[in-house]
């Protein structure tokens, strides 16, 4: 059985791959850029100007203060030119990058330096039925944690895919019995409620 280290790393080289490629609204370097942002935002440093500035508050915002982001929050960048779908792939990218760092932190391994960006366009995709319905952002389906990326799809396979190694694959949390290394499943619950409510997540 791979090691959280072994199960982290792997997660890595696919996510830096997949961070790297054009998106379904943002191209390969711009998405880099997003996942710079999000970075300095957590060390507290000033934004490159990379990036158009409703995705550069957006990013860093994710990144290190998602617990205030509100309906009207995210009506502002929209008015700022800001496109919703293009919105829900930053939320993807910032979120994916710090939590692979932090991941990084915790078993004692060097931040991992960011891709360069593969050139191309990006898609601009909009799957099938997706809508603003129950949530703040579009969704395929109702608004709920497993599908708060759905739509952009690839964004909502990225999460899944380090989901597993950072907690548990969607399919081992229908399992109540699990033991994660070494750890038993009411271990592992207290442990995120405890982080979720370090970082005032209200979900």
């Amino acid at each position: 059985m791979p090691t959280p280290t072994e199960d982290y790393e792997s997660a890595l080289r696919f996510e830096w791959s997949h961070l790297a490629s054009p998106g379904a609204w943002w191209s390969g370097p711009e998405r880099v850029a997003i996942a710079a942002e999000a970075r300095l935002a957590t060390r507290q440093m000033p934004a490159t100007g990379a990036l158009p500035d409703a995705a550069t508050e957006a990013a860093r915002t994710v990144a290190v203060a998602a617990s205030t982001i509100r309906p009207e929050t995210i009506a502002g960048w929209l008015s700022e030119g800001l496109d919703p779908f293009a919105y829900v792939e930053i939320v993807g990218i910032a979120a994916i990058v710090t939590a692979l760092d932090v991941a990084a932190f915790g078993l004692r391994l060097d931040e991992e330096p960011l891709p360069a960006g593969d050139p191309g366009e990006p898609s601009r995709a909009i799957p099938e039925g997706a809508a603003v319905t129950d949530g703040w952002v579009p969704t395929v389906g109702p608004a709920w944690a497993p599908e708060a990326l759905s739509a952009v799809p690839a964004e909502r396979d990225a999460m899944n895919t380090v989901h597993g190694p950072l907690y548990l694959t969607m399919e081992q949390m229908l399992d109540l019995d699990i033991v994660r290394n070494g750890m038993a499943r009411h271990q592992l619950e207290l442990v995120a409620a405890r982080t979720s409510m370090l970082n005032d997540c209200f979900y």
